[in-house]
């Protein structure tokens, strides 16, 4: 301390008192006053009392972060502190030390959850050695073999760390300066920093220490109570990983009386920062609240949340000590010098106690909460171990309590992550670290004896083994970490041994043999005879510890084979711990083939046994590296006293080969399900390595230890086949022998499968001559054999070693080629190399039986195609070692030749009881196997007697195996044996033995048979060809008679006409008849006005109903047809995404907003129904629904409450259904249409007229309506209801309407009618023009009846028209149904125009023609709709449809425009539609306007409709218009003079238009790109115009509209008869009343406000399409931005999102699967992805979940699914959940797929049909992501 005279404690007290109040607000004179104290004791009494009083005033909320609470602590509790320090200004001393300060090497930085992190495969020490994304962005990793991953919080990255890094551990930004020397840290800090500093830190730890681990929370601790303390208490409640979400929330919700939301809040906080406050109040309220949630969570014997009463002082106090915490983790990053002083801190002694703080956090490091923890462990992060001796010090404290620390963890209920044992990872895995604590401080045998101490208890004490149970395995799973970390030290093999390595390593070899005696022979099991088992036994533990085991097994004995010394001493070691399990069996004599050996008695089938034989695997694992010293079991002075004999190490792996046999035989059937899932695992990947493929390895060693002969009879009486083999076993009719018979076969076959594994399986190092390489290359090989696989796949097929490597890049390449995937759902393949098929095995014995059944499937195939024999034959194995080289002797053993040939005489014979295919199969296998080890063998100068041998005998091997040529029953395998007799012959001929029958004979007959063969397989052939060509005569001669027979079919069909119906799949019956015809034509087609063409008559339909199958035609007078739709809600044009939709009562859709902000979309699948077929299934699903006994939430792909269900054909979801209706035209003659032509300009007033007059009042019985009805099948009349009334007025003879008033008489008398039925015919229509009004309507009706054709709406056509309509309406609104509203029209109006712009928008956006690729359903879709909106008016009531009509037109009325919104605001392509539909301008005559008439005068009406709309359109551009001035002369020069005259006259109406609206332009924009900018912006408004009039019209689109078009403008305009100069449009030489509107809209009151203010938000052409958000091309960049996402609802320590998901459609990032976030919609709780989902997409959501490369697709509040990001690593493929950590990079193509899934609303029906695939997702809670 300074060297200052300070007074007594007292004074100090008084002092600070006093200067309180005036000294709180500068930090600086507070500092200089701390730093007058003379000692430690006094500068720690000024802090406390300067504590006391203002900690609890600054911290008031009893919360962890409130941000008010954070910047007032900082400023008044913490810039003191820092003055004090600095010694000065805080920001001027760090920033001086920093330039001083050597940078640090080691980067130390601290990774917060969700950020990237990175680890390169070729350099780093191990997976846990990561990089930070700046380091390896500045690194040479990057150009490496790298993982990447997500960090869960904690670690920090290794930059900089040698011992981290085989090679460039240095990234730019860390590179050491050889120029500057090295310094002590300290010697930058001044004396006096280094005094006040150290002192600060001592106080401040101590300080921390005591407040966090205050064990009573009702007091503060002594030094920091007042004198006062008020009645301020609150309840704490504590996190724990027993009690779920909705326990806690129930608890609080009865304990403190909260809301649900509420409730939600304090268990999101306790969750995130491990404790919250739950009730604030006096003590004993508290004190209830807390009784309350003890007692409610305790039940069941269960352990009840932890939950404290504490003083509100207390809380504040702990508060501020965790954010002292933060500050010094911060401070240590200033200068080293700081970070070594408080190291030394750390380090030193806590209240005098022997532990230092660092020890005494470690051992409390449980009774502390979450943030707790992760404060402090960052603290250590941040200082301990970022200084390598530090670092060690840390690591020898951490393993001197290591036991304490591991049984603490064991014992709480908090996740590793949180725990102060995740900190080992740090130390254990520096090389330097963890061989300095083996050597020095027996790390190795402290960790094992741990972990052996800890599970005694779990050990049966009469048995010695351990027996686990379901109920008492908890503490062991937590307590598995232990092998975690014992692998993390295996992983760092001594570069040297020396005498006290080897002893200290041996030391803890001891104590692993004393676990593996533990687990040697655990979990046995008995046959069951008689009864089933009745309870599965607990099996899963056993397996998870040999998984966990497992890696630290293998690095282990690779630490043994590096040292001579220390294998001999484990070698040892293990041969005695196995001596003291191995239990002595009896033996009995057993002979075969004239061969007698003593064999141990056991019969598995009715004795224990079991997969866990730890101890002799473990032996198998050092016994195979014996050979790298020369060394085998007969070595002297190798084995120890009482060594077991080959004889009993060969006992128990032959016992668990037995057992799979028998499993597999079916004979323990009765043993449930719990032991095939242990001889799952004993040979799956996950385990293979140390057990199975360690048993064989015994057996091998065994094999080549004892006399081959000796070995197979013993492996014959362990599977019990001696007696089978015996000839009286053929012949026997004993119950035993009968039975044996049974199961025999099966048990024969896997006993040669076992042969041909210890013969063959020789890709072991050290059992053959063959490297790793060698040996993944194998099992990718035979991977590959069954079928192509992905890269993914192959991984997961191989095992890994300790740093999750499989070695398949190095041998890949050379086994298979890689074939790239193909479009969108497929993913890269490798397919094996030709070259390499022959050295595939049947019986590769990592094979299960389904990959063995596959293979042998496979090879069949490929021999039909290759008939190549080597494929059938076997492969060489490699070379044995010198150790397993009697290993090929096995096949030249007397008994080997008596078993195989046993099998051959057996199938020879038809020995049926006891021969199968399998068995002559491997036999022949066997036999193939002997041949070339014997032509090895005598290459090489060896003896092999397999030839002489199997010549032996009478008969012999060898005659029996001719004897099997031609014989049907070795047909399968007909090729193997050619294959072995042509050997046999070869090496019978390389030895001079001639003697045995010619083989070429055998060989000739052979070929002679095939021939025959032949033959007979061309004949059939020919005769098949023959017949076909028969057939085909035939028919062509039926084609030609029924051609002569019917020419008028073929009168108009042409060759070119045939292939354009081919091609054109995906146009309607109308384009197929119109396209042949058009091309005759020398006019184009046009749709509107006087000059329309002639739409061609389409005949009515066939149609099949996809439920009843039944043929039906599309009329209007039956039943009705309908199609399938979904209607739903759609942002997917939206401009102006964040628009609120309001409130849907108050929604007015009359005027669609240009942005387009929302609309309705509707789709189909184009498979059409009968209504009453369709309206039985859906009442089909509903009545199911309602039977369903047992209900769960989500328990269907769609939701009935919204009348969703899927097509019963293509299951595509749908909500409503459209009816069909015939072709408009179709439904008036032709003589009948008479069209009342007018000019535009008369159109025009007429519009005003219509506008000024308003809406006129429409009677509900009109005398003029003609009565809709029809006759039903049945022949009751079907009456139209009231909204339907007055539809057809009366039209007269010459089209025009006819007078009410006219009489009966004089209306009839022109038709003929009167005349034609005489006087009296007369003289009753007198007589009932007399009875009244009436009669007058009948009379009226009947004329219409007599005179044109009158519309027969059947009920049920009706019926479906309302249907669709009210869904609409109920959709598209978000309201319950209502008939009566009247926005029920618009809602039709407007779901037809948004759908044909979607649907425009989506061809555009794939460069599509308009026409031309348009798929079939969706021009059957868009024609259902848009006749249904035609229709659909006139069942509405007309006084409402009547308002909208004046309400529309008021746009295109001078006088009225400024009413309305203007012209800026609108959707004009949406304007226009409701113009059309509404049958605005159709004449009337004080009622509403008749379908017949809307459906005749729709051409000159839609004509002048769509020139007064577009002209306004291009109005909107020009107004919106922003033209750079640049020319572009050559462009200009290129046109011709009409189009440049056509370019000036558009700049001229520009700067006119501007002019009115008040804009003045400084630049005037050059002609020509202001032409060109008019055009683009108005073609998808020509282009949705003309799909509008297509189907409203019937008349035929322009074949250039059909194909792609350089300029659609042209046979767009042509086509809609609008002029092809668009300049024309907006010129001066308009008509007055065209120049009054324009000067009208440009004039509106809005538009000139809205042009001028520079934040409009004015739309402006031409309209971009939507775009999915740009994607960065790495995911890490993706990962790291997201990184950085807070919690919007959370703050401090733990602030950061556990699951951040990016809205692909905005951009936004949101908590998902969160109930930090949660909000309310509609009055239910959904999670953030929903919530934004509502306003951002209508309920349409696309996120990609970053940390778990996960796309979410939403469709409504509870439906999602799962699906393929866009990022896919090298190989094609997605990586979910980052598992296997390949780089990920976009695939555009993926990306572009997604975009057009969205664009074209697809979104729901691929939810519905993954939901379908995969019923696991319907359980998942969608509506809280």
């Amino acid at each position: 301390m300074a060297g200052h005279q300070g007074p007594d404690d007292v004074t100090v007290t008084e002092r600070n008192r006093a200067t309180m109040e005036g000294l709180l607000n500068q930090p600086m004179i507070l500092a200089q006053e701390w730093q007058k104290c003379t000692t430690k004791v006094e500068l720690k009494q000024a802090l406390y009392d300067f504590w006391r009083e203002n900690v609890p005033l600054a911290y008031t909320s009893n919360e962890l972060s409130v941000p008010e609470e954070d910047q007032l602590c900082h400023d008044k509790l913490l810039d003191p502190l820092e003055w004090f320090i600095c010694n000065g200004d805080p920001k001027i001393v760090i920033q001086q030390l920093k330039k001083t300060d050597s940078p640090p090497q080691l980067c130390g930085r601290v990774f917060k959850m969700g950020e990237p992190t990175y680890s390169c495969r070729d350099c780093a020490m191990d997976p846990t050695c990561v990089l930070c994304i700046e380091c390896f962005q500045k690194s040479n990793h990057k150009s490496h073999r790298y993982r990447m991953n997500t960090s869960g919080g904690g670690g920090y990255c290794d930059c900089g760390d040698i011992e981290a890094w085989k090679s460039d551990p240095y990234c730019s930004l860390h590179q050491p300066n050889p120029e500057k020397p090295s310094q002590d840290p300290l010697d930058h800090i001044p004396l006096d920093m280094q005094s006040y500093a150290s002192a600060l830190f001592c106080i401040l730890l101590h300080y921390c220490c005591d407040t966090l681990q205050q064990e009573d929370p009702e007091v503060p601790i002594e030094e920091l109570r007042s004198k006062s303390m008020g009645d301020t208490y609150c309840t704490m409640l504590f996190n724990d990983e027993i009690h779920t979400y909705e326990q806690v929330i129930d608890t609080l919700k009865k304990a403190v009386g909260c809301t649900a939301k509420e409730a939600v809040e304090f268990a999101t906080i306790v969750d995130r920062e491990g404790r919250s406050t739950v009730r604030n109040g006096p003590y004993k309220d508290c004190e209830r609240a807390r009784t309350i949630i003890k007692r409610n969570t305790s039940h069941h014997d269960a352990k009840p949340l932890k939950v404290h009463v504490m003083h509100t002082t207390v809380v504040a106090h702990q508060t501020y000590a965790l954010r002292l915490l933060s500050w010094l983790s911060e401070v240590a990053t200033y200068a080293d010098g700081l970070r070594q002083l408080l190291c030394q801190e750390l380090m030193k002694t806590f209240h005098g106690s022997e532990d230092t703080i660092l020890e005494q956090l470690m051992l409390q490091d449980t009774k502390l909460w979450k943030v707790a923890r992760i404060q402090w462990h960052k603290v250590f992060m941040c200082t301990l171990l970022m200084d390598m001796e530090y670092k060690k010090q840390f690591a020898i404290m951490f393993t001197k309590h290591y036991s304490q620390i591991l049984h603490d963890f064991a014992e709480d209920d908090h996740d590793h992550a949180v725990s102060v044992t995740s900190l080992s990872v740090q130390i254990y895995t520096v090389p330097t670290v963890s061989r300095m604590l083996i050597t020095e401080h027996n790390l190795l045998a402290v960790i094992l004896k741990t972990f052996v101490n800890y599970t005694q208890k779990y050990i049966e004490a009469n048995k010695g083994k351990f027996h686990f149970l379901r109920m008492n395995v908890n503490g062991l799973r937590r307590f598995q970490y232990v092998l975690i970390d014992l692998r993390y030290i295996l992983s760092n093999k001594p570069d040297e041994w020396s005498s006290a390595v080897r002893e200290r390593v041996m030391e803890g070899i001891v104590h692993l043999l004393d676990l593996l005696s533990a687990m040697h022979g655990m979990d046995q099991v008995v046959r069951q005879v008689g009864q089933h088992i009745e309870i599965e036994p607990e099996w899963e533990t056993a397996f998870n510890l040999q998984i966990k085991l497992g890696p630290c097994l293998t690095l282990l004995l690779d630490w043994c084979s590096s040292d001579r010394s220390l294998l001999l001493s484990a070698y040892r070691a293990t041969m005695t711990a196995l001596r003291k399990s191995f239990d002595p069996c009896p033996d009995k004599e057993i002979e075969v083939a004239s061969h007698k050996t003593q064999c141990l008695e056991y019969n598995v089938s009715v004795k224990p046994v079991t997969v866990h034989c730890t101890l002799v695997r473990f032996l198998a694992g050092l016994q195979l590296e014996l050979g790298k010293y020369n060394l085998s079991y007969f070595s002297d002075g190798l084995l120890p006293q009482h060594p077991l004999s080959p004889v009993e190490l060969l006992e128990e792996p032959l016992r668990t080969q037995v057992l799979m046999a028998q499993v597999y035989a079916t004979m323990w059937r009765r043993n449930g399900y719990s032991l095939l899932n242990q001889i799952y695992y004993y040979q799956n990947v996950t385990c293979q390595r140390e057990m199975y493929d360690k048993d064989i390895i015994m057996l091998q060693s065994c094999a080549c230890m004892m006399d081959t002969n000796e070995f197979l009879i013993r492996a014959l009486d362990r599977f019990k086949l001696v007696r089978f083999l015996t000839t009286e076993f053929e012949t026997s009719s004993t119950p035993e022998d009968i039975q044996l018979r049974a199961q025999g076969l099966t048990i024969m076959e896997e006993f040669l499968h076992l042969m041909i594994v210890l013969v063959s399986e020789r890709y072991v190092p050290g059992v053959g001559q063959v490297t790793n390489t060698d040996r993944v290359r194998r099992e990718v090989l035979h991977q590959l054999y069954i079928n192509p696989l992905s890269h993914s796949e192959i991984v997961k097929a191989l095992p890994k070693d300790h740093c999750h490597e499989t070695g398949v890049e190095e041998v890949i390449n050379s086994v298979a080629n890689f074939k790239k995937p193909v479009g969108t759902n497929g993913k890269g393949l490798y397919e094996i190399k030709p070259e390499c098929v022959r050295e595939y095995s049947p019986f590769f014995y990592h094979y299960s039986r389904v990959d063995q059944s596959k293979s042998e499937e496979q090879q069949r195939k490929r021999m039909k195609l290759d008939k190549d024999e080597l494929e059938v034959c076997p492969p060489l194995p490699p070379l044995p070692s010198l150790n397993f080289k009697n290993l090929a002797h096995l096949l030249d053993s007397d008994v080997f030749i008596h078993v195989v040939r046993t099998v051959i005489r057996r199938t020879a014979s038809h020995i049926r009881q006891i021969f199968s295919e399998h068995s002559i199969h491997r036999a022949l296998y066997l036999i193939g196997l002997a041949l070339l080890e014997e032509k090895r063998h005598t290459s090489m100068g060896e003896d092999f007697h397999f030839i002489d041998k199997a010549a032996k005998g009478d008969p012999s091997l060898l005659s029996m195996l001719q004897s099997l040529t031609g014989n049907s029953t070795a047909e399968p395998h007909k090729e193997l044996l050619a294959w072995v007799l042509k050997i046999i012959a070869e090496l019978q001929l390389s030895k001079g033995k001639m003697n045995a029958p010619p083989p070429s004979s055998s060989k000739e007959g052979s070929k002679e048979d095939k021939e025959k063969q032949e033959a007979d397989r061309k004949k059939k052939a020919d005769i098949a060809q023959k017949r076909r060509s028969h057939l085909m005569d035939q028919m062509k001669a039926m084609q030609k008679s029924f051609i002569r027979q019917n020419p008028e079919f073929f009168e108009e069909t042409s060759i070119s006409a045939r292939e354009e119906r081919l091609a054109s799949s995906s146009i309607d019956s109308v384009d197929m008849v119109s396209m042949a015809a058009a091309e005759m034509r020398p006019y184009s087609y046009v749709a509107l006005g006087p000059m329309q063409t002639l739409a061609v008559q389409e005949d009515v339909p066939k149609v099949t109903c996809i439920l009843c199958m039944e043929e039906s035609d599309i009329r209007l007078d039956g039943e009705s047809l309908v199609l399938p739709m979904f209607v739903q809600r759609s942002t997917v044009l939206s401009k102006a995404r964040d628009k609120d939709f309001g409130d849907p009562d108050e929604i007015e859709p009359l005027f669609v907003d240009a942005h387009l902000s929302w609309g309705v979309h509707t789709g189909t699948c184009g498979h059409i129904m009968h209504a009453d077929c369709w309206r039985g299934y859906f009442e089909s699903l509903v009545t199911k629904e309602k039977r369903r006994t047992f209900r769960f939430n989500n328990n269907l792909s769609y939701d009935l409450s919204r009348q969703q269900y899927l097509c019963p054909l293509c299951k595509t979801i749908s909500n409503t259904v459209i009816p069909l209706i015939p072709s408009l035209q179709g439904l008036i003659p032709e003589e009948e249409r008479v069209m009342t032509i007018t000019s535009f300009p008369e159109w025009l007033n007429i519009v005003k007229g219509i506008v000024r007059s308003g809406p006129i009042p429409i009677q509900q019985s009109s005398p003029e309506a003609v009565d809709l009805s029809t006759t039903s099948a049945e022949g009751s009349s079907v009456d139209m209801e009231e909204p339907c009334a007055g539809l057809l007025p009366p039209v007269g003879i010459t089209g025009k309407w006819t007078d009410p008033k006219q009489s009966g008489f004089e209306m009839l008398h022109g038709t003929g009618l009167l005349e034609t039925l005489g006087d009296a015919a007369s003289q009753t229509i007198q007589q009932l023009e007399t009875l009244g009004d009436a009669a007058s309507q009948k009379l009226h009706k009947f004329y219409n009846l007599l005179h044109g054709k009158s519309f027969s709406f059947s009920k049920s056509v009706q019926e479906m028209i309302r249907m669709y309509s009210k869904a609409a309406y109920t959709v598209g609104l978000g309201v319950m149904p209502n008939d009566e509203n009247e926005r029920v029209p618009i809602l039709s109006w407007n779901v037809c125009a948004y759908t044909i712009q979607a649907t425009e928008l989506l061809l555009r956006s794939k460069g599509k023609p308009l026409f031309g690729e348009m798929s079939s359903r969706q021009t059957e879709g868009l024609k259902a709709l848009v006749r249904f909106a035609v229709v659909n008016t006139f069942y509405h009531k007309q006084n409402h449809v009547q308002k909208h009509t004046v309400r529309l037109l008021s746009v295109l009325s001078a006088e009225h425009t400024h009413s309305g919104p203007s012209i800026l605001d609108l959707d004009l392509f949406s304007l226009l539609a409701s113009i059309c539909l509404s049958c605005a301008t159709v004449p009337k005559n004080d009622k509403t306007a008749g379908l017949k008439t809307t459906i005749t005068n729709l051409p000159i009406e839609g004509q002048h409709a769509m020139r007064a709309t577009f002209t306004a359109h291009l109005i909107q551009i020009l107004l919106t218009a922003q033209i750079q001035s640049h020319v572009d002369e050559e462009s200009f020069m290129e046109q011709d003079g009409a189009s440049n005259q056509q370019a000036e006259a558009m700049l001229r109406a520009y700067i006119a238009v501007r002019e009115l609206a008040g804009i003045t332009d400084d630049v005037k924009p050059n002609a020509w790109t202001l032409f060109n900018h008019v055009r683009t912006s108005c073609l998808p408004f020509l282009r949705c115009s003309a799909i509008f009039f297509r189907f409203i019209t019937g008349v035929s689109t322009p074949s250039e509209l059909k194909g792609l078009c350089m300029d659609e403008v042209e046979p767009l305009c042509g086509y809609l008869a609008l002029p092809s100069d668009l300049s024309s449009l907006v010129s001066d030489d308009q008509d007055s009343s065209m120049q009054e509107l324009i000067r009208a809209w440009c004039q509106h009151p809005d538009l000139r406000s809205q042009l001028n203010d520079p934040d409009a938000n004015i739309i402006r052409f031409p309209i971009q399409i939507n775009q999915l958000i740009d994607l960065p091309e790495d995911y890490s960049d993706l990962m790291n931005n997201v990184s950085l996402f807070t919690c919007p609802k959370a703050s401090g320590a733990q602030s950061d999102s556990r699951a951040p998901a990016l809205c692909l459609i905005c951009g936004a990032v949101v908590c998902s699967q969160s109930y930090c976030c949660q909000t309310e919609i509609d009055g239910e709780t959904v999670g953030a992805c929903t919530a934004h989902s509502m306003t951002c997409g209508a309920g349409v959501g696309l996120y990609l979940r970053v940390r778990e490369c996960q796309l979410l697709m939403m469709s409504a509040k509870n439906k999602g699914c799962v699906h393929q990001t866009p990022y896919l690593d090298e190989y094609g493929e997605p990586d979910l959940n980052l598992r296997r950590g390949n780089p990920l990079h976009l695939s555009h193509e993926h990306y572009s797929h997604l975009h057009e899934t969205w664009l074209s609303h697809s979104i729901p029906s691929q939810v519905a049909h993954r939901l379908e695939a995969n019923i696991t997702l319907l359980t998942i809670d969608w509506q809280n992501l």
